[in-house]
């Protein structure tokens, strides 16, 4: 009938490749940001909490493409641990009136960043989905 120990199997292979292939899409998304144009930009806001999580940073910038200026708040990775420390070291690089330089998507300016390229974490996903991608196929080959 069934062997759970195959169904074991399954899911950690199976799971493994999702993971793997969502850890790749993040990587290649954010190393695409480092190409993105660069124009200058201001910040507008620079709070160390915002409304929705307390211990997040509120940091919002503006800054003009072609003859349009656009504002966005500052968007940090969901594996971020926030704490009062980290709040507090983002308003200190990022106070108000200070100008930066904004890097923004040449195939829609509304989408941009102050800080292009790969984040602390952003190898973690696809590290996790490796190894259950990798244990799925040693308990294949290798298991009971």
């Amino acid at each position: 009938m069934f062997n759970p120990y195959t169904i074991i199997i399954g899911l950690f292979f199976t799971s493994g490749l999702f993971v793997t292939l969502w850890g790749l899409f993040i990587i290649l998304k954010a190393r695409k940001t480092k190409q993105w144009p660069c124009v200058d930009g201001v910040i507008d806001q620079s709070k160390p909490s915002s409304e929705q999580r307390d211990l997040l940073p509120h940091i919002q910038f503006k800054y003009t493409v072609g003859e349009v200026t656009y504002q966005r708040t500052m968007e940090f990775p969901g594996d971020i641990t926030p704490t009062e420390e980290f709040a507090k070291s983002y308003v200190q690089k990022y106070p108000v009136g200070t100008k930066v330089p904004v890097y923004y998507n040449p195939a829609n300016p509304e989408a941009a960043t102050l800080e292009p390229g790969l984040g602390k974490g952003d190898w973690l996903v696809l590290v996790i989905g490796l190894g259950a991608l990798l244990m799925g196929i040693l308990f294949f080959f290798f298991g009971a």
